[in-house]
């Protein structure tokens, strides 16, 4: 089978469909799978270090934009229609998966004009502009959460989960005796205003954070600010602008503070982990203040507002969490509950049988 898999913008779109893509492969390796991306997204830079091979092409979004960009964003979505045909014509693929962000959209467009099989990711419970419009030219759409489900056609969607790139083997009991281990997570591009919180929570903490390990992921913007900040605490803490490797950095960890992308509340709910969620604050539907209150039903999370307050208030949730380990690990094993380990798998098998569907018909 031929895949063209079109998505990226961030890692929260991107590595669900790395990990489908590499899923079908697994499943069916004489499958052939091409990846489409944004040149200005994330994907630009990580498809082509992990030699995948892929497209880019120039297209941007318009949502909160001035009117100029809005313009350039039109014509640029056209034109990037026209070149998702041509690279269709081109691939000839037996199905489209579209996984999210402003790339997946001329792609799907093109697909449904080409008359190839479409499949729709949808990582969020509350689904972003692009799959709003484009489930309605989707074969099937499959869903990270149950919670997105009303927004689309109930006899096409599928509630998958989110698939990731890693499988969990599960980590040892870790011996209380141990520093607990707090890593920090403000997603594949970083988060200034949660790094400055988390900063200014861990100067308040100051007598309990001594006890603690740290491992910070920053993005490359603020690397050099966050490592500074502790070199003025005195705090021996791991920065790193990127964590690739996300199984092993989470097997290590007692307490996650992290925003609340679809992909990084699935990674929680995966590794059983408890964390405190930051939601990114200037989201108009409030998305991830939606995907984080999964978790927070399930018992497995508590949510600290991104405002004035973020350093205090973050200082008071991990200063009382961090008190009990017992119920850090009754919190972990909530939120494994409520994980769907076999996301990707699922979502190869829906791709297989849209394609034997047309076939057939």
């Amino acid at each position: 089978m031929r895949v063209l898999i079109a998505g990226g913008g961030t890692g929260g779109h991107l590595f669900p469909a790395v990990a489908v893509g590499e899923e079908i492969l697994r499943q069916a390796p004489e499958s052939t799978v091409l990846y489409a991306g944004a040149s200005n997204g994330f994907e630009a830079r990580w498809l082509p270090q992990h030699g995948l091979p892929c497209e880019l092409m120039a297209v941007r979004g318009w949502t909160g934009k001035g009117p100029l960009t809005r313009l350039r964003a039109l014509s640029e979505f056209v034109a990037a229609i026209a070149q998702a045909r041509r690279l269709i014509r081109r691939f000839r693929p037996d199905l489209v998966l579209g996984a999210g962000g402003y790339v997946s959209a001329p792609f799907a467009v093109a697909a449904a004009a080409s008359r190839v099989p479409l499949v729709l990711m949808e990582q969020n419970t509350r689904p972003g502009m692009t799959n709003r419009l484009m489930g309605r030219l989707a074969d099937r759409i499959c869903l990270g959460f149950a919670d997105a489900a009303p927004s689309f056609a109930a006899d096409r969607v599928v509630v998958s989960g989110n698939p990731v790139r890693f499988r969990w083997s599960g980590a040892a009991p870790r011996d209380s005796a141990d520093p607990l281990q707090i890593l920090v997570l403000g997603g594949s591009s970083g988060a200034h205003r949660l790094n400055l919180g988390v900063l200014k929570a861990f100067e308040i903490d100051a007598k309990s954070v001594i006890n603690w390990r740290i491992t910070h992921q920053t993005g490359e913007a603020d690397q050099g600010m966050v490592a500074e900040g502790y070199a003025r605490m005195r705090l021996a803490a791991t920065v790193v602008p990127f964590i690739d490797d996300m199984a092993s950095a989470l097997r290590g960890a007692d307490l996650v503070v992290a925003r609340a992308g679809a992909m990084t509340v699935t990674e929680m709910a995966l590794a059983g982990r408890p964390a405190i969620f930051v939601p990114y604050p200037f989201h108009r539907d409030r998305q991830q203040e939606f995907n984080a209150r999964v978790l927070v039903r399930a018992g497995a999370a508590r949510i600290v507002a991104d405002d004035q307050q973020l350093g205090a208030n973050l200082a008071r949730e991990l200063i009382e969490l961090t008190a009990d380990r017992a119920a850090l690990l009754e919190m972990g094993r909530r939120a494994q509950a409520t994980a769907r380990p076999c996301a990707a798998a699922t979502v190869a098998q829906v791709c297989f049988a849209v394609v034997r569907e047309r076939r057939a018909a």
